[in-house]
């Protein structure tokens, strides 16, 4: 008992020296300690005939017990004169003043560095009599649990990106769409025996590898181009359609089409830090590259937020579908998840490097296949087709690239393309013509390493196979089988005759690529 009496009497000495120090530091600066309010905040303010609408605000939003109480604070109070368009009736525009206007610890004027705010929004000094842009009329007045600054004028508020959609009635339309996956999720960490805890969650914020970002974090940086309703449903009517899915309930296709083009506009619209609109591409945060920058930012109204920059998007969105939504859609051929191999053909990974006797060779390593078959060849998947129009190519690698002796090496190819039809059912499209795969010209003169052959021109798909973020993001589906029902075969058709003319059973494939056509 003596042994924990003796540490409690320690205990209380160091605070009480820890106590003196800051007290000492706190007289340094204000001068005598008689000086400093034995009022509160809360008291000093509600004296003040000037700050009236300010001292209804803070009670109102229940700050004032705060400012009663021993935390310390700093509060930058703007006169009625400056608060005479405020609204007291409107709770979210007086909570965003308060919040706006208040901050833990003491603040000085002298005090350099960020402020963080009860909103968590970060500001400044830039002068003794100045506060981010609002005039101080009297600073530093001391109160027995903080500081009082007295403004003239108002903190000019800034939105963070998920506020400015939220507050503005202009953006609605997306706001609404944001919303719908709001929810709330347990916390287990937080959580106790005794309190459950949850807390806000929203998969297309949050999610860093589906989602666009945390478009209310005050600590991070984005720069997005927000689009007002007009905007919003405009390109919505534009683009939907590419995202039609093949479901027999025409509610819930329709559904699936809005989530997932919204999806894909958001996507587009969306960067992280704060751009140059002097650069040569941009950087989707769903990493798409967009060029050319100064067109894809003409004729929008640019603002600042609290956590980046924002361009209105009045009436439309400057469209770049090839670079954002409608890309070109790549199946790399050395893939093992991306191909099936056809009955009796060997199929190996090869790589390349620096001395390889071709270069460009997407990734470094293509795929190799041979068979002692007539049609051997390999099936490849190609995910996430969108209900539009394709070129589909197959890049094939040089057979010079195991030797220059090779280079007059030939085959025969066939393809066919397999997709869903709006009917739900496999559709077949076939190239029977074999097409002949060489390292030479008509003239015997060495080709290029990438040999690229056009397989079909403008395919029209009725439906789309796509699998969204917000799909992928759920548990449940991490175990479904998502196999895209979209599908290409290459197929060798060497004939015994052919076989010897010198034609062989090998292939080489680097990739295969379905190009939107948008004109």
């Amino acid at each position: 008992m003596k042994r924990n009496t003796i540490i409690v009497m320690g205990t209380m000495l160091l605070g009480l020296t820890a106590f003196s120090a800051c007290q000492s530091e706190w007289d340094d600066h204000y001068g005598h300690r008689q000086d400093v309010s034995r009022q509160s905040l809360m008291d000093i303010i509600e004296g003040d005939g000037g700050l009236g609408i300010f001292c209804k605000a803070l009670k109102q939003t229940g700050m004032d017990e705060a400012l009663r109480s021993n935390q310390t604070y700093t509060v930058w109070a703007p006169s009625d004169a400056a608060l005479s368009g405020l609204d007291l009736n409107d709770e979210a525009a007086t909570m965003r003043l308060v919040y706006n206007h208040v901050a833990r610890f003491s603040n000085p004027t002298s005090t350099t560095g960020n402020v963080v705010m009860l909103n968590g929004k970060t500001m400044q000094y830039t002068s003794p009599m100045l506060f981010n842009g609002a005039s101080i009329a009297k600073g530093d007045i001391a109160a027995q649990n903080g500081l009082l600054h007295k403004l003239s004028t108002q903190i000019p508020y800034k939105y963070n990106i998920r506020e400015l959609m939220d507050a503005d009635g202009r953006f609605s339309d997306v706001s609404a769409f944001v919303a719908q996956f709001d929810e709330k999720v347990y916390d287990e960490k937080r959580s106790t025996s005794y309190d459950s805890v949850f807390v806000d969650y929203n998969p297309l914020l949050e999610n860093p590898k589906y989602g666009i970002g945390d478009l209310a974090d005050e600590d991070s940086l984005f720069t997005m181009i927000l689009p007002a309703n007009a905007a919003w449903q405009a390109e919505l009517e534009r683009i939907a359609h590419a995202f039609t899915p093949y479901d027999s309930n025409a509610e819930a296709a329709d559904s699936v089409r809005q989530v997932q083009a919204g999806q894909a506009i958001l996507g587009g619209l969306t960067f992280r830090g704060i751009i140059n609109e002097g650069a040569d591409s941009l950087v989707t945060v769903t990493g798409q590259v967009i060029k050319p920058v100064s067109e894809y930012l003409a004729g929008y109204e640019r603002i600042e937020g609290s956590n980046g920059v924002i361009y209105i998007a009045t009436d439309r969105i400057n469209p770049n579908d090839s670079c954002v939504w409608n890309h070109t859609l790549v199946t790399e051929a050395e893939d093992m998840d991306s191909r099936v191999a056809i009955s009796g053909t060997n199929c190996y990974v090869r790589t390349t490097d620096v001395n390889s006797l071709v270069q460009g060779i997407s990734e470094g390593s293509y795929l190799e296949a041979s068979s002692g078959n007539i049609d051997g060849g390999s099936t490849f998947y190609i995910a996430n087709v969108l209900a539009t129009r394709y070129d589909v190519y197959v890049d094939f690698v040089n057979p010079i690239v195991d030797g220059e002796n090779l280079a007059g090496e030939k085959t025969k190819v066939t393809f066919q393309l397999m997709y869903r039809g709006a009917n739900g059912r496999s559709t077949a499209k076939n190239q029977n013509t074999p097409v002949e795969i060489t390292g030479t010209d008509a003239d015997g003169v060495p080709l290029p390493g990438i040999i690229t052959v056009k397989a079909f021109s403008g395919i029209e798909l009725p439906v789309s196979d796509f699998c969204d973020g917000m799909w992928k993001v759920q548990p449940a589906n991490a175990a479904l089988d998502i196999t895209p029902s979209t599908t290409l075969k290459v197929q060798t058709k060497v004939t015994s005759a052919d076989a010897r003319n010198g034609y062989v059973r090998k292939f080489r494939i680097d990739r295969v690529r379905l190009v939107p056509v948008t004109e």
